[in-house]
């Protein structure tokens, strides 16, 4: 019995110290600057042509939707070949 109580704590103190090394960092700290943060993301603009919404990427079509439009009421919708913004209540579309 008296063997066990050494042994747990021995194994505590490994355990404890293990933690604690792994928690300093690798590499030194250096200050970050805003352009660390900031990622910089594609825009595009959606268009629409007899063949629905789209933009172009180089020789590619890609399909897309544009931006839907403020207010609450607004739904995506497609009407044979015509899709976009559709207002549920006055029963119009976004142009």
């Amino acid at each position: 019995m008296k063997l066990i109580h050494p042994m747990a704590a021995s194994f505590a103190f490994a355990i404890v110290s293990a933690t604690m090394a792994m928690a300093a960092p690798g590499a030194p700290i250096r200050p970050t600057t805003n352009d660390d943060l900031v990622t910089k993301a594609a825009t595009f603009v959606c268009e629409r042509d007899e063949r629905g919404w789209h933009y172009m990427r180089g020789e590619r079509r890609v399909i897309c939707r544009p931006a839907r439009p403020s207010g609450r009421d607004w739904g995506w919708r497609c009407e044979g070949p015509r899709c976009g913004w559709w207002h549920r209540h006055e029963r119009r579309w976004h142009d």
